[in-house]
């Protein structure tokens, strides 16, 4: 159960109400994150802004932008992340056996090496806050300086919702429940 109450659309305040209202209007589900935020007015249109730049505009090839914020679900236990994630890394192209066989990935043959350096990129960027150069650098030899910085805002937008996600205990939504693991 949530810590705080969501904000409903009338209840909101200031941008926050805008927001919401311009999303009942368009008929585009309000997620309990989103009502949480909301409760930080000045802060939910940016918020938002920046995790759907990082999702519609970025240049980091989907699947590997999924697989970083699955795996940063994972480690820090944020279902709510996990089950919204696994619709969007499925339409990205990252396999069943890869979701399945995610916290074994390194173990996993179903992985690239591409993969496997951004998994373990986003796995040091989250627990440590420091990646270690080979690691940083079979990423960036990989993909380009543009896209690791991307990646490093990926990490970093996902590892803060899910720290809010937790910290709130933020409800999943019932029709996201069937994405949890078993």
């Amino acid at each position: 159960m949530a810590r705080i109450s969501y904000a409903t659309t009338s209840q909101a305040k200031g941008d926050a109400h805008d927001v919401l209202e311009q999303m009942r209007q368009s008929g585009e589900e309000i997620l309990n994150v989103y009502r949480a935020v909301a409760r930080c007015p000045a802060a939910l249109r940016d918020f938002m802004r920046l995790g759907s730049s990082l999702l519609v505009r970025g240049h980091l090839p989907p699947n590997l932008r999924e697989l970083a914020i699955l795996r940063i679900a994972q480690i820090s236990g944020a279902d709510y992340e996990w089950a919204h994630h696994v619709p969007l890394a499925r339409q990205a192209g990252v396999s069943a056996a890869q979701i399945e066989g995610l916290s074994a990935w390194r173990d996993n043959e179903k992985f690239s090496s591409l993969e496997r350096a951004v998994v373990a990129y986003a796995e040091d960027v989250v627990t440590s806050r420091d990646v270690p150069d080979d690691i940083f650098e079979a990423v960036r030899n990989q993909l380009g300086e543009d896209d690791v910085v991307e990646l490093t805002l990926v990490c970093g937008y996902w590892n803060m919702v899910a720290c809010l996600l937790l910290a709130l205990k933020i409800d999943l939504e019932p029709a996201a429940r069937k994405y949890l693991p078993q």
